[in-house]
């Protein structure tokens, strides 16, 4: 009788169980902040590494095939960092292709505000763009005297 009579009382009993649920939302939530925090870091590394190599292979190319080029440089480089989907098509650089001209290669992505691994991207999107600027080279085709001003 004295095991019975232990399980109608109230002492011992614990409190809080409902709060296990609020618990595990918080983890979810914050798992969530942290995921979307580095795709957001991620994907500003993606375009940041293609703006720097779409300018590199524009300044090195000759002319007539420097923004193909620099072009496919770029998607190369997003899909290597699988971030292709979203990406925002690169305008060419304008002004002529002339030694020590300044280009200047922007390239942008588009980041969902919710991203989920499986599941993919929800909500609105926040563009994140990067630019990177290069001189032609300036010894390119021979004979150049002088240096860039």
């Amino acid at each position: 009788m004295t095991s019975r009579s232990r399980i109608a009382q109230d002492r011992g009993a614990v409190g809080g169980l409902e709060m296990l649920p609020f618990g595990f939302l918080i983890f979810v939530l914050g798992s969530l902040i942290i995921v979307n925090a580095w795709t957001v870091i991620d994907s500003w590394m993606a375009v940041s590494t293609a703006s720097r190599e779409a300018a590199r292979v524009f300044v090195e190319s000759d002319p007539g095939d420097a923004w193909p080029a620099a072009a496919a440089r770029i998607d190369e480089v997003m899909r290597d960092y699988g971030r292709h989907e979203r990406l925002v098509p690169p305008v060419a650089p304008t002004g002529t292709y002339e030694r020590c001209a300044a280009v200047t290669i922007t390239v942008a992505y588009d980041v969902a505000f919710i991203q989920v691994p499986i599941f993919g991207g929800f909500g609105s999107l926040t563009r994140i763009e990067s630019s990177h600027t290069e001189r032609i080279d300036p010894w390119r085709s021979g004979d150049f005297e002088g240096t860039c001003t």
